[in-house]
């Protein structure tokens, strides 16, 4: 990860390396056999940077194992080593890296001194004539507190770099909402991630335009490798039921769409290509409702093309979608839950900001926050709407994530008596009421205010209902 930082030990603490070896100091020009950035030092027998150090050992002590989603053979440098977590691993070993060099009870995963990573940087003279320098180019030594934000970075990498394999698996995980949250993550399951590599993944063969059975299915895809992913979010993991729930159901429109443009291949910025081939651009579908189409042009305007000018990376991506994740404000959330997820929240920004300003000298990437807000806000209103006309027809298990009040038969019970879940959120069934005690008219003019762009409201009167208008069948 190029411009990440990570707290690594000096030259001088030998033992967690080899204290035969010379120190950083004197190697501060040779490559990393690794990713060819600057070595600093024998890290375990070979010349290596803090980054590709920190790697080799965090695995070996965490025990972890990776599946390479392509032939095992990925290109790994400074600029995309933390791209497959398989072949950066396979890498460190055929380099001469020694896992037996690493002392378990002497090597801990923790904060210790960084060392200079990058050769010094020449002052520039200001416009007054003080010398100072560059302030995205100077290099501080990382702090107890930045080592800590920079490893939650780093384990969202991890997971992501696996993301793929789940997602493009022809394996569907079909299991009630609470039994996925309250199961331990996939992504922390070795075998589960061998085995839905082995099992086939979805191949764009060719192209053909996406239908309603294609949304369905790659929205709930994207929802369980959503909630998957979340519990490897140690902030989340810490937090009680109802509070994940209300984290999940606040992301459930915007995280899909995030996952769906950074994903897609490159065909254009008109279009957004699934896994198998089905796509959609900006063609209208008369047959859709016309808040579906102003989601899809918003995908497209406000989140594809922007990412793709900014060049987003795979760092970038996992750390923002993390982060507008960890939404303190999100409705339902419990007092004691707001500071906890405040927290973890900033330790992310934090770490990303600086990665960014190293990478790009800009922090532009976090305005899309506002963009996602307003996306979420016109698409979970368009969502009561289209459910109550069943315009959609909802899965049990989109219903169960998306609507606070809804509750199948036999999955009552077993929330009664897990937890009581608050029933606050905007996206409720509740809001549109029974027809007899709204309005017709005023429902309708509801239902079309909302498609047009309005506010979702709700007021009363005494006519009868109408037929409603052939675009909301």
């Amino acid at each position: 990860m190029n411009g990440m930082m990570s707290s690594l030990s000096t030259g001088g603490s030998s033992t967690s390396d080899n204290s035969a070896c010379p120190s950083a100091n004197s190697t501060s020009e040779e490559l990393c056999m690794v990713c060819n950035d600057v070595s600093t030092g024998y890290h375990y027998g070979t010349p290596s940077c803090n980054g590709c150090k920190t790697f080799f050992r965090r695995t070996i002590m965490k025990k972890q194992t990776f599946v390479c989603q392509y032939d095992g053979n990925c290109l790994i440098d400074k600029s995309v080593r933390c791209a497959c977590r398989h072949c950066r691993f396979k890498k460190c070993l055929a380099v001469g890296m020694n896992r037996e060099a690493i002392q378990q009870n002497r090597d801990p995963i923790g904060y210790t001194k960084r060392t200079r990573r990058y050769p010094p940087i020449k002052s520039q003279s200001s416009g007054s004539g003080i010398h100072q320098d560059s302030p995205l180019q100077s290099v501080s030594e990382t702090s107890p507190e930045q080592s800590v934000e920079d490893a939650m970075m780093q384990d969202l990498m991890t997971v992501e770099s696996n993301l793929k394999i789940v997602r493009n698996s022809q394996t569907f995980i079909q299991k009630s909402l609470i039994d996925i949250v309250l199961q331990p993550s996939i992504f922390h399951d070795a075998g589960m991630l061998k085995k839905l590599a082995e099992s086939g993944f979805h191949e764009i063969t060719q192209l053909r335009r996406a239908k309603g059975e294609d949304f369905q299915y790659w929205h709930e895809r994207d929802w369980v490798i959503m909630i998957e992913w979340a519990k490897t979010i140690s902030v989340y993991e810490r937090l009680q039921l109802s509070d994940k729930l209300a984290l999940l159901r606040h992301s459930a429109i915007t995280h899909p769409s995030l996952i769906q443009c950074f994903y897609t291949p490159d065909l254009g910025p008109d279009t957004i290509v699934f896994p198998n081939g089905a796509y959609f651009d900006r063609t209208l579908e008369p047959d859709r409702p016309a808040a579906f189409q102003r989601k899809k042009f918003k995908m497209l305007d406000n989140l594809l093309i922007p990412m793709r000018k900014m060049s987003i990376d795979m760092n970038e991506f996992a750390a923002a979608k993390a982060i507008f994740f960890l939404n303190p404000d999100a409705d339902d959330l419990s007092p004691e839950a707001r500071p906890q997820i405040s927290e973890g929240r900033s330790s992310l920004t934090n770490a990303l900001y600086r990665y960014m300003v190293k990478k790009r000298g800009s922090e532009e990437l976090l305005l899309l926050g506002t963009v996602i807000a307003t996306i979420a806000v016109e698409a979970k209103e368009a969502v009561v709407v289209a459910d109550f006309f069943d315009q959609i027809h909802f899965s049990s298990f989109a219903k169960q994530l998306l609507f606070s009040n809804y509750s199948p038969v036999g999955l009552g019970n077993e929330i009664d008596s897990k937890i009581d879940i608050p029933t606050s959120s905007l996206v409720t069934t509740t809001n549109i009421a029974a027809a007899s005690e709204i309005s017709p008219s005023a429902l309708l003019n509801m239902v079309t205010n909302t498609m047009n762009g309005g506010s979702l409201t709700v007021s009363t009167a005494s006519d009868v209902i109408p037929t409603p208008p052939s675009n909301c069948t």
